[in-house]
């Protein structure tokens, strides 16, 4: 019996909103995503050629939708119900049109299949309508996992639980009590992110992805000062109405509310919290996060390893060593072995035989002769 290539594919945090350009032509100021051709093109040299008849699994590992800057009737609201994340949802692949349709092609594929990951901005796949509608969409099943995917030693989880403001409650996923409709339980992470974040993107649509945050604190308060101090009424104001009043807020919890002011940071690293999920699972030999937009691999004892996969989109760094805007289009590689012909895969004792190799790979694309200029 002929064995067929088996590998997995792992990518996170596209953050795709609702496209581009609106449908008048004018730019959308909030949205992250400007590589649907690289991605379009990653789909389909994984789905033809060597790959065509080969079992290959795309694990999309949370944020890859923007489910929390919904411009819902014109207005970002932190109240999702599943009604508001269903449009949502169908915006972003109006948005996106023809990385969906390459997504339902990559599904149709024989052999190859999808998984879904949530992480805190597409919380509002957790709906079962929005899930409903994006299978329809790529007109295949999708597996979705709430919180984590294991399988053959390796766990994937995005890794917004690893931290307060962005953690979920598993206990308690919707409110419902006294709404004409149940809303989504929102981390304060989530609420900054929905309703105060578009509000200083709009005016300064790089603050979320300037490296190191704290140089970029320091240059944008000697040099935009007005909008600097404009920018911390507006979040010292929020921060006070959803801490301390919560008059509009659902957050609440004085052990909650110092966990956040502890733990807030803007590119956290997870070095730790995956050094202690590996160590505490002793049949996991790998972790792969995504959720810091920042690549890193990290090796422990016995062989237990950390990668994260970064992010689809752009990041400018400060550091001199580094200096500018770059993005890496990195993703994670999962590969099986090909035994040998004597060599009976359901059968065999020898797990090392069996153990997947895992590889963090960046996706160069395919030589075209133009793209578009970035503006």
């Amino acid at each position: 019996m002929e064995r067929r290539r088996k590998l997995k594919l792992v990518v996170s945090d596209f953050h795709l909103g609702r496209g581009r350009f609106f449908r008048d032509g004018s730019r959308n100021i909030l949205e992250d995503f400007h590589y649907d051709d690289a991605f379009i093109a990653f789909l389909h040299y994984y789905s033809s050629g060597e790959f065509a008849e080969a079992d290959v699994e795309l694990v999309i590992n949370g944020d890859f939708l923007n489910l929390l800057q919904i411009n819902y009737k014109g207005v970002h609201t932190y109240l999702m119900t599943e009604r508001i994340v269903l449009e949502g949802l169908r915006q972003i692949v109006q948005g996106h049109f023809e990385l969906f349709q390459t997504l339902k092609r990559f599904a149709a594929t024989p052999n190859h299949s999808i998984v879904y990951v949530i992480g805190n901005h597409d919380q509002g796949m957790l709906f079962e309508r929005p899930r409903k509608y994006l299978r329809e969409v790529i007109g295949h099943e999708i597996v979705f996992y709430d919180s984590h995917y294991e399988f053959d030693g390796i766990r994937i989880e995005h890794g917004h639980m690893h931290e307060w403001p962005t953690r979920f409650d598993p206990q308690k996923y919707f409110i419902s009590r006294g709404l004409p409709e149940p809303v989504l339980n929102l981390p304060w992470g989530s609420l900054f992110v929905a309703e105060c974040l578009p509000r200083i993107k709009m005016e300064r649509a790089y603050v979320d992805k300037v490296k190191p945050f704290s140089t970029m604190l320091r240059w944008i308060l000697f040099n935009d000062t007005l909008f600097a101090m404009k920018a911390f009424v507006m979040i010292a104001l929020f921060t006070l109405d959803s801490l301390i009043f919560k008059r509009r807020y659902r957050y609440s919890g004085l052990k909650a509310t110092l966990n956040i002011i502890r733990e807030v940071t803007v590119f956290p690293t997870f070095d730790r919290e995956a050094k202690k999920v590996l160590l505490e699972n002793p049949d996991i030999f790998a972790v792969i996060m995504g959720h810091t937009h920042v690549l890193r691999y990290r090796q422990y004892r016995e062989g237990k390893e950390y990668f994260n996969i970064g992010t689809w989109n752009e990041a400018t760094s400060l550091q001199v060593g580094n200096l500018g805007t770059v993005v890496s289009l990195t993703f994670a590689l999962i590969e099986y072995p090909e035994l040998p012909p004597d060599v009976d895969a359901a059968t065999t004792h020898d797990k090392t035989v069996m153990k997947p190799k895992i590889r963090l790979k960046e996706w160069k694309g395919i030589w075209r002769p133009e793209v578009d200029a970035a503006i």
